[in-house]
């Protein structure tokens, strides 16, 4: 069954003005994923928007840091989320296929069907199981750099969560 909803992540400015690189810094194309996506913001905000719209109906969360609850992304796509206190991992499924958050600290290899999030995108606070929202955002950005491989093929890893790409000038403010 074909879910019609759209994921967007609005970044509100909070604190703090981006960081210009230096001559001397890393070449944005050659830091690591995590990075990349936060740049493409503004690395020093410390609060998001979570914008989910489903059936024409949007519903706005504000987080007062830059990690979003599995549960708040993922409620309204009907997908299902469990989390295994005895492996330390959380479970999303959707389409018959799955979203492992490890929170372990021990390598995950994905079995079939099954797509591991890298662990430095993820955070377990309080029992609650959350994703870095830049990375969320970067993966499903409309407007986002095409020539960055890595970021078209997480987009199509997870094509099966539903999510839409994003019209970026309606999300960040």
């Amino acid at each position: 069954m074909k879910r019609f909803f759209s994921l967007l992540l609005m970044l509100t400015l909070v604190v703090g003005v981006a960081s210009v690189a230096s001559a001397k810094d890393q070449p944005l194309k050659d830091r690591p994923f995590k990075e990349r996506a936060a740049y493409t913001y503004n690395p020093s905000l410390k609060k998001v928007e979570l914008n989910i719209t489903k059936n024409d109906k949007m519903t706005t969360t504000t987080y007062n840091s830059v990690y979003v609850p599995v549960k708040d992304i993922f409620k309204a796509s009907g997908a299902t989320i469990k989390w295994d206190g005895n492996k330390k991992i959380t479970t999303i499924k959707n389409q018959d296929q799955e979203l492992i958050l490890n929170f372990s600290g021990k390598k995950i290899t994905a079995g079939e069907n099954q797509v591991v999030l890298p662990q430095e995108w993820v955070k377990l606070n309080k029992g609650v199981s959350s994703i870095d929202a830049f990375v969320l955002a970067y993966i499903f950005e409309v407007a986002a750099d095409d020539s960055d491989q890595e970021r078209l093929e997480w987009e199509e890893k997870l094509k099966f969560l539903g999510y839409q790409r994003n019209n970026r000038s309606s999300r960040i403010r």
